[in-house]
């Protein structure tokens, strides 16, 4: 016949299996289960139906694709500068830092409008759903603008630093 300690045990069960419990709680666990054969009963098939799964040690492809385009975005980025700069290609060079500007410039401005700074709260939940639709659309997932455009900005601020650096000294 069950009792309130046998309430209890079962409850304390899954925890105790888990080894979550105390040392206290373990040894009322323990004692009731070597005197109780319904509990024992009860924690040797809890114990067969809990089975500890080990996590999945694969990568997931769509994770490293989006972390290796962003190693060669960050390399990229002042690479091309430093080889229009050493060869001397100065048109080249401004052409690139003008692309470079205008993403910097999408990505900046891209996220200044999503984030809804000056819309109601409303206005940011849908976006919020529309971005999580996305996301389980294309199996991607998002990502924030600045991540992207702070290549484009050290590169351009770089490349003007001895203007900056001249106009400050004189």
């Amino acid at each position: 016949m069950k009792d309130e300690k046998c309430a209890i045990v079962e409850e304390l069960l899954p925890a105790y299996i888990e080894a979550l419990t105390s040392a206290q709680v373990n040894d009322f666990v323990e004692e009731h289960l070597s005197t109780c054969q319904a509990c024992g009963e009860v924690y040797r098939k809890m114990q067969a139906d809990i089975r500890i799964v080990p996590a999945s040690h694969k990568p997931d492809k769509k994770i490293l694709w989006y972390l290796n385009g962003a190693r060669v975005w960050y390399l990229l980025c002042p690479l091309l500068a430093f080889i229009f700069t050493f060869y001397g290609w100065k048109t080249a060079f401004h052409i690139y830092e003008g692309l470079l500007g205008l993403i910097c410039a999408v990505f900046f401005a891209s996220e200044f409008f999503h984030r809804g700074t000056w819309w109601d709260e409303e206005c940011v939940d849908l976006q919020e759903e529309a971005r999580e639709g996305a996301k389980k659309k294309w199996g991607g997932f998002y990502v924030r603008p600045l991540f992207w455009g702070i290549p484009a900005l050290f590169v351009i601020v770089v490349a003007q630093l001895p203007l900056i650096v001249e106009y400050i000294m004189g």
